[in-house]
Order: C-alpha cells, then sequence, then structure tokens
C-alpha cells in the first residue's frame, strides 16, 4: 500500500469509529433512557463522597429543583422513590429514583435519610421506599426538555 493510500484507509477507518461511537452507541434501552422531556440532578453526600442523579420529568419537581438552585427556596432534599435497576446517569449504582416520583423537600423523616452506598448495600429494605438524604448537596443540573 503507498503512504496516500494508507492515509486514506486510516481516514475511513476513523470515521466509521466516530459513526460508530457517536450514533450506535447512542442506542436506547430499558436502562439508557432518553434523557430528553427531563431535568438531570446530581447530587453529592459530602460526609459519605458519593454522588447521585436523579432524572426528574415532574414538572413541579423540577420548578422546585430551580427555585432552590436560584436561592427562592429552602427545600434542598431530593426526596423520590428508590427503584431497583442501573441506569445510564446514575453510575455507579444498581437502583436509582423514579423520575416522577421525586419531590423536593426542607426536612425528611427520619427514615428517609441515608446515603447512596447504604442505599446500595440495602436495596432490598429500600426498593418502593423513599430515599431523602438530609446532607444532600446539589452539584449540577442540566436540562434535556
Amino acid at each position: 500500500m503507498t503512504d496516500s493510500a494508507s492515509g486514506k484507509a486510516l481516514r475511513t477507518l476513523a470515521c466509521i469509529v466516530f459513526v460508530l461511537v457517536f450514533f450506535v452507541g447512542d442506542c436506547k434501552s430499558p436502562t439508557n433512557p432518553d434523557l430528553k422531556g427531563g431535568v438531570l440532578a446530581t447530587f453529592a453526600n459530602d460526609p459519605h463522597n458519593e454522588q447521585w442523579s436523579i432524572l426528574i420529568t415532574n414538572e413541579e419537581t423540577i420548578k422546585e429543583l430551580y427555585a432552590y438552585q436560584n436561592h427562592e427556596s429552602a427545600a434542598y432534599i431530593p426526596n423520590g422513590l428508590v427503584v431497583k435497576g442501573a441506569v445510564s446517569y446514575n453510575k455507579p449504582w444498581s437502583w436509582h429514583i423514579d423520575s416522577e416520583n421525586v419531590h423536593m423537600a426542607e426536612i425528611t423523616a427520619e427514615i428517609n435519610d441515608g446515603w447512596p452506598g447504604w442505599v446500595e448495600s440495602m436495596l432490598e429494605n429500600w426498593a418502593g421506599r423513599y430515599f431523602g438524604p438530609w446532607y444532600a448537596r446539589l452539584v449540577s443540573v442540566k436540562d434535556y426538555r
């Protein structure tokens, strides 16, 4: 192969890899939901140095989230229903918070307090219950609507 032919072959291969990574890698599945139509909020639990993310599609909760972010509300705790099953936006956890069944709260019942690693280690007990950690800190908000 000549230098120009091998260069063309490398460019073609690079194009194929680009297409595979950006188009095929974005396939939808039950564990990789489309983020369109929601707001992705990432929270930290500083005492345990852990983070988790929630895709919020409940419009009232989205308003509550932005009110907190804009210092118009003291409701800093995401209180939502724990669902078994890993999702792409909440790694490394094998659970997630129901996108519609979540709201922001100023305080939650002590039984809802915890941290992501504890939810993970006790998932059988947490599934179907509300997780509203008192040490939640909003890290980021990305709007996919």
